[in-house]
Formats: C-alpha cells, structure tokens, sequence
C-alpha cells in the first residue's frame, strides 16, 4: 500500500493521497457509510465523496433536505483501491478505523453491499440475519442500519438507482436518526 502512495504522490502531487477520516460531527445520529475513496474524488479532496459524481447526488439531497451539516460521512475503506474497487482484503484492514466511527450512531445509512457488510462486521453480526437490499431497516442492538444502493454514477445512469429513490432511502435514514419528523 505504501507504494502505490508513492505512485500516486508521484504522478498526482497535488491530490490528498493518503486515508481519508471521516467528516461531519462526531457525534452526528446519522452516519452514512460509503465504499472508498475516488481517485479523483475523496483521494484528491481528503474529504469523502467530494469531487465526484457520487458526492453530487448525495449532497444536494442533504442539502434539499436541510441536514448537510448534521450528518457525519465516512467509508468501509479509507485509502484509494486499486483499480478504485475494494476487495475483502482492504476491508477487513480498514475495520479497526471504522468500527470506533460506528459507535454511539442512531443510525447508520449504508451506501452499497460492501459498506453493509463492513458495518455487519464491525458489529460482529452474520451477514446472513441481515441481508442487504435497497430500502431495508435492519436493528442492530442499538443501532438501525438502513441499506441503499451506492449513489455511484455506474448506479444511477443504468436506473437501477434514481434520484427519487435515493432521496426516499435518505430521508428514511434522516427520520430514523431523529433528523427528520
């Protein structure tokens, strides 16, 4: 990983280039969990999903929605996958970052099977009790989860997510989390 960090410090030496933290309040009821970082999305910017198209669906619903800033926003991986997917591997090494971002949450929105799974298994929950599906509330002790497809542009130019669905499944997350009436 440290070599491809100093490829990418190479060849992009003005993007962030390094794990991205999570943003929004700490203590934010709403945390919306993502896959990982874009090259030129989160790994240029530092701050998950900015720069991207992802990130343009995503904020101007909370922004419509009037809880941009009172949501934190974070990712299952925290560094630039190669060929900008992850796989178990960088998940499971990301898990001890994001399971302490998990904790104290109302609700958690996760965008994406692979970020449903991370969650799942921050929680030491089988995967197979809480199967994922667009739209789906699952109680995890404390916490609600609710799934969405990732708002990625591949998701959203095919129509197997559209802005209307994706504003439904956020603002179930933002009511769950008490952001919302």
């Amino acid at each position: 990983m440290r070599a491809r960090f100093r490829r990418l410090r190479t060849h992009l030496p003005d993007y962030w280039n390094a794990p991205v933290p999570a943003s929004g309040p700490r203590s934010a009821a709403l945390l919306i969990v993502g896959l990982a970082p874009g090259l030129h999305g989160a790994n240029r910017t530092g701050i998950p999903f900015t720069g991207d198209a992802s990130g343009d669906l995503l904020f101007a619903v909370l922004r419509d929605l009037g809880i941009n800033e009172a949501v934190g926003i974070t990712n299952a991986v925290k560094c630039l996958p190669p060929d900008n997917r992850p796989n178990l591997n960088e998940v499971k090494r990301c898990q001890r970052f994001l399971t302490p971002e998990l904790s104290d949450r109302r609700c958690l929105l996760a965008l994406g099977r692979i970020a449903h799974d991370a969650i799942l298994r921050s929680f030491q929950v089988r995967q197979r009790e809480h199967p994922f599906a667009h739209g789906v509330v699952h109680q995890v002790g404390d916490s609600t989860i609710v799934d969405s497809y990732h708002c990625s542009r591949y998701n959203t130019q095919t129509g197997r997510l559209t802005e209307p669905m994706f504003r439904s499944v956020v603002e179930l997350a933002a009511r769950k989390a008490g952001l919302l009436p």
